[in-house]
């Protein structure tokens, strides 16, 4: 049945093999990395609501520890995107004085910066939270491990949850748990996801393992309402890869925060035509990628990826299994000289292209195109930017 409608049984609709389970962890041994666990991608939409998720997901497999690094805040463009919604989210919650729960808070960037520049209090958990433990002079406070659930859950205000949402095995109870505990007190909450219509409407690098959900405009608001939450307002952002909603409980007959319209069930439409596609696309760019990168080999174009997330992690296993490569790299230094799961591809610092001088980069994610020119710039490179 539909965790998001609870009206319909989900439909297959693709199946793109065995793919990496842990995206998020490297390896400091490249044969550990190539023998890290893969685990089955079969796609179900919802012919309701649209919904889609992972048929074949199975948790056991699945772990999150601190081994995990998935952190996107050593990019400048991701940090100022985090800034402008950390003032958007303290000026709409009026969160001065208030506490907020973070659910999945990552290594704790964002609600660092909530709690100081709303003056706040907030208390994060996240199994894959690196740092001290305890409190913390910004106000907030951390656990490294998994929100507790019911009664043992801290009494808040606010909650907020980014990017961890589509990873819960069951999201409607995660939610439904949320506002019972939210009791008859008036309490608000905001939840970021990837764009399941970008997602389904592109080559699909971010259709990873962890992810077991994947909404769209409509299905996410399906599973907030039938959660007992009220819309507030949601949209994309970050060039339309991550949808958010903003929700409330209990209050009252005032007019809602956003000026968005609720998305209707027209909207399901264009995820619908986006999953009718999917696999044939899938396939094709795979194809598409991996023929592309031996031209430029074949060239001498010393192509390298630049980005070793999620999405990098994705791109290699369906396009340079066999590294062909000349390299990869990421702006996070705890990725640098260790290994990527499955294709065991190392990832070195930026700085090493100055001597490789690729006149080809791959990005999987169009947002850091800017950025990453400018890089190369710096470093001296002149090399085409090719987004994948």
């Amino acid at each position: 049945m539909c965790d998001a409608c609870g009206e319909a049984t989900l439909v297959a609709f693709a199946d793109l093999g065995d793919i990496p389970v842990l995206c998020g962890v490297h390896w400091a041994d490249a044969g550990a990395a190539a023998a890290s666990p893969v685990g089955r991608m079969t796609l179900g939409y919802c012919p309701n609501c649209a919904y889609v998720r992972n048929l074949a997901f199975d948790p056991a497999v699945m772990v999150y520890d601190t081994t995990m690094d998935t952190n996107l805040h050593h990019s400048a463009a991701f940090q100022a995107f985090s800034a402008e919604l950390v003032k958007h989210l303290a000026g709409r919650f009026q969160l001065g004085g208030k506490r907020v729960l973070d659910i999945g808070c990552g290594q704790g960037e964002f609600l660092r910066e909530l709690c100081h520049i709303s003056g706040s209090t907030g208390i994060g958990y996240d199994a894959m939270y690196a740092g001290p433990e305890g409190a913390d002079p910004s106000g907030a406070e951390f656990h490294s491990g998994y929100a507790p659930r019911g009664s043992a859950l801290p009494e808040f205000d606010v909650f907020t949850s980014r990017h961890w949402f589509e990873h819960i095995t069951d999201p409607y109870e995660f939610l439904k748990d949320l506002r019972e505990q939210a009791g008859d007190r008036e309490v608000y909450g905001y939840i970021e996801v990837p764009d399941a219509v970008y997602d389904m409407s592109t080559a699909g690098w971010e259709v990873i393992y962890p992810h077991v959900s994947y909404f769209d405009a409509y299905s996410l608001v399906r599973i907030v309402e039938r959660a007992g939450w009220r819309i507030e307002d949601t949209g994309t952002l970050f060039g339309g890869m991550f949808r958010f909603i903003e929700v409330s409980a209990n209050a009252g007959d005032r007019p809602r925060l956003g000026d968005q319209p609720i998305p209707g069930p027209a909207e399901r439409e264009r995820q619908l035509a986006a999953v009718k596609g999917f696999q044939e696309r899938n396939a094709s760019e795979q194809k598409r990628w991996r023929d592309r990168i031996a031209e430029l080999v074949e060239q001498g174009a010393n192509p390298v990826l630049w980005g070793a997330g999620s999405r990098g992690v994705q791109f290699l296993t369906f396009a340079d299994a066999d590294q062909r490569l000349a390299a990869v790299v990421d702006v996070n230094p705890r990725k640098w000289g260790r290994y990527l799961p499955v294709t065991a591809h190392r990832v070195d610092s930026p700085s090493s292209l100055t001597a490789l001088k690729p006149s080809a980069v791959i990005i999987t994610n169009p947002s850091y195109q800017k950025e990453i020119a400018l890089a190369l710039r710096e470093l001296g490179v002149e090399a085409e930017l090719l987004i994948a």
